[in-house]
C-alpha cells in the first residue's frame, strides 16, 4: 500500500508491518494503525500513522535514558497484546520536541507497548509508578547531546 506522509513523503507500506493499537494513543482515539520507522538516533524510532499521513510520533526506548526502567503489567494487559511476559514487548515512550532543546522530554509513566510478533500495540498508564510524566532528556546521562539536537532538527 502507498502512504503519502507529510514527514517522509511517499512510503510503500507492507500491510503485514502495520501495528494495530488495541487502545489508542491518548488524545488520538481515531488513529489505530501505525508502522515503525528508523529514527534520527540510536534510541529513537518514528511511529507513523497509516490512518493519517500527517500524524507521526517520535519514540524513545526509555531504558536508554533510565537504565533501570521496569514495567509492572498485569496479565489482562499482556493478554490484550497476545503475550505472556513484558520481555516479549518492545517498550517506548513518546517524545515531546519543542523549539528549546533543553525542553525535550518524554513521559515515562505512559509507555507505548508493541508486540512485534503479533503486530499489536497500545499506550498504557503505569498507575502505581513513580516515573515522571515529564522527564527531560537533556538531563539524562545516557542520552548524548548530539542525539537530542538531531531529534530536534528532524521533528
Amino acid at each position: 500500500m502507498l502512504l503519502e506522509t507529510t514527514r517522509f513523503g511517499k512510503l510503500e507500506v507492507d500491510p503485514n508491518q502495520i501495528i494495530t493499537f488495541t487502545q489508542p494513543i491518548l488524545g488520538f482515539q481515531e488513529f489505530r494503525r501505525y508502522i515503525l520507522l528508523p529514527g534520527p538516533g540510536d534510541h529513537l524510532t518514528w511511529l507513523q500513522s497509516t490512518d493519517s499521513g500527517e500524524l507521526a510520533f517520535i519514540l524513545i526506548d526509555p531504558r536508554s535514558v533510565m537504565p533501570d526502567y521496569q514495567l509492572e503489567l498485569k496479565a489482562p494487559e499482556l493478554a490484550e497484546l497476545a503475550v505472556t511476559s513484558p520481555a516479549e514487548l518492545s517498550v517506548y515512550t513518546l517524545v515531546v520536541v519543542p523549539h528549546d532543546p533543553a525542553q525535550i522530554r518524554t513521559n515515562l509513566r505512559a509507555p507505548v507497548l508493541i508486540s512485534q510478533k503479533h503486530r499489536l500495540g497500545k499506550q498504557t498508564i503505569l498507575e502505581r509508578s513513580n516515573y515522571p510524566i515529564q522527564f527531560y532528556l537533556a538531563q539524562a546521562r545516557a542520552n548524548s547531546p548530539a542525539e537530542v539536537s538531531h531529534a530536534r532538527s528532524h521533528a
